[in-house]
């Protein structure tokens, strides 16, 4: 390590996928209130290897891309994605292949195993062939992942492990040199690295003028939406992600834990359009 370089701070979107086969009875029942256990036997009994969108998770990501492609998703030089099927379609419907901010350098689109859902148990969880991927989505970029799923396991990865890849995709993206980025992930996964991770702090940045103000964000029932709630199908989050006092390799630095602060930020027109969804509810 040969010093420090820093802050590094990037604009990162994040976006649950939209909903796959093994979602609806399983959300219905969360949103219900029913236990993890029973949520999870749900999940069980409609899963589905690698689990595609149904017909209502395509029209969600079809509805990201009319609602924020302007906005929110102006400006994004590079789209991550799950090696999940699911997640890379909701990120090709959300923001196409064909959107290009600059006709000179188009947006890389990087497949990237860290940002998978909690692995293991579940078939839904198992990902497809790297060669299968390539075949059904030829613009995306599969060089980081295996030829076929080594880490798919019997039994379910335990919510700190997940929380670790979690944590490690996120020093992955702090290491690009893009500085607007959309991860299309899931919601297991954005839970745990949010909720759980003793190095990721979350700040709620939303409406608030004065930055240096901000108290971090505690998962209370008296927040309108709190910033570690649970993503729906869909949703989109922005966050600003900063990296204080980086190395200068951050992958060469094994022992180096830094402190990952994401602080959401909103702007006015997504305000509207978030209030205009809820009226049509």
């Amino acid at each position: 390590m040969n010093g420090f370089v820093g802050p590094i701070t990037k604009r990162i979107l994040l976006l649950r996928h939209g909903q796959a086969v093994h979602n609806p009875r399983a959300e219905l029942a969360k949103q219900a209130g029913c236990s993890h256990e029973h949520f999870m036997e749900l999940m069980r009994q409609d899963d589905a290897l690698d689990a595609p969108l149904t017909e209502l998770g395509e029209q969600q990501g079809q509805k990201v891309r009319d609602q924020f492609g302007s906005t929110m998703l102006e400006g994004v030089d590079l789209v991550v994605s799950s090696p999940l099927s699911r997640a890379l379609c909701t990120a090709d419907l959300a923001l196409p292949p064909s959107t290009k901010i600059d006709i000179s350098s188009p947006q890389r689109r990087v497949c990237v195993e860290h940002f998978r859902e909690i692995n293991g148990w579940l078939l839904n969880a198992k990902r497809r062939d790297q060669s299968d991927l390539q075949k059904m989505f030829g613009h995306w970029d599969f060089s980081s992942i295996s030829s076929t799923d080594e880490t798919w396991t019997e039994e379910l990865e335990s919510e700190e492990e997940c929380a670790e890849r979690g944590y490690l995709g996120l020093l992955w993206l702090m290491e690009q040199t893009e500085r607007s980025i959309l991860v299309t992930t899931h919601g297991g996964l954005l839970r745990f690295v949010m909720n759980q991770h003793p190095h990721v702090r979350m700040f709620d940045g939303r409406n608030s003028t004065d930055t240096t103000q901000l108290e971090e964000s505690q998962n209370t029932s008296n927040d309108a939406r709190c910033v570690k709630s649970r993503f729906g199908n869909c949703e989109l989050r922005e966050f600003t992600v900063t990296l204080e006092g980086t190395p200068e390799n951050i992958s060469a630095s094994e022992s180096w834990r830094p402190i990952v602060t994401l602080t959401e930020i909103t702007n006015d027109q997504v305000e509207e359009e978030e209030k205009s969804q809820s009226a049509a509810l």
